[in-house]
């Protein structure tokens, strides 16, 4: 857990340089790499989803807010942790190479939950109305 704190600190604390070598690095990505950008897409969406709340009054689905452009609007706050994420705009079950992602509303708008589970590792993401980011990984 503590590790995961210092990766969201370090989201705010780290300028990767330029979009090119940031984007590269997520790529080719060591663990902690492909955390990072997993952990960068959680924020964005929990980001997205409460500005999107302010102002119609409901929770998206993901597929809304990347239409909306409320994605990458919120992305922009991140700037090049954002910018530079591998992140596939089309793709709704794996927008993060890697990543599974599972995103839901429930019908009245009023909550939602994401998680992005990593295919290689098993280890997960999970995020839900409150904003609130955890990592879980197997049991060993």
């Amino acid at each position: 857990m503590k590790k995961l704190g210092m990766i969201c600190v370090a989201l705010f604390l780290i300028d990767a340089g330029t979009s090119r070598s940031a984007h590269s690095q997520l790529q080719g990505g060591s663990v902690d790499q492909r955390k990072y950008g997993a952990v960068t897409l959680i924020r964005v969406i929990n980001t997205a989803e409460m500005e999107h709340r302010a102002s119609k009054k409901h929770f998206a689905d993901y597929v809304e807010l990347r239409d909306s452009g409320a994605l990458d609007t919120a992305g922009k706050r991140f700037g090049n942790a954002w910018s530079a994420l591998p992140f596939d705009r089309k793709a709704v079950s794996e927008p993060l190479p890697g990543y599974e992602m599972h995103f839901t509303v429930d019908g009245t708008g009023k909550s939602y939950s994401v998680s992005l589970s990593d295919k290689s590792n098993y280890d997960s993401f999970f995020t839900d109305e409150r904003g609130l980011i955890y990592e879980a990984k197997p049991i060993q």
